[in-house]
């Protein structure tokens, strides 16, 4: 959602409704997106700890459903 009107996201850098310039959260949103797809392939290698450190990192920057259950996972499977 575009943080200026809450417009829904069309991936676009500048938001259809207020012209908001969209570029700092698409950033953010795909750095969170590779931090969960580092912490699957960490999972896969059974580094658990840093599952539930990286899945932590991707909810700081942008909560996901996914991303909870994942740093849950991550958190349960390293004790």
């Amino acid at each position: 959602m575009c943080p200026v009107c809450r417009a829904r996201f069309r991936g676009e850098r500048v938001c259809s409704r207020c012209g908001a310039d969209l570029t700092v959260v698409m950033t953010l949103v795909a750095s969170a997106w590779r931090m969960r797809q580092a912490a699957r392939q960490a999972l896969a290698a059974g580094e658990f700890a840093r599952t539930r450190d990286l899945a932590s990192r991707a909810q700081q920057i942008c909560r996901t459903p996914a991303g909870r259950r994942l740093e849950a996972l991550g958190a349960w499977l390293a004790g």
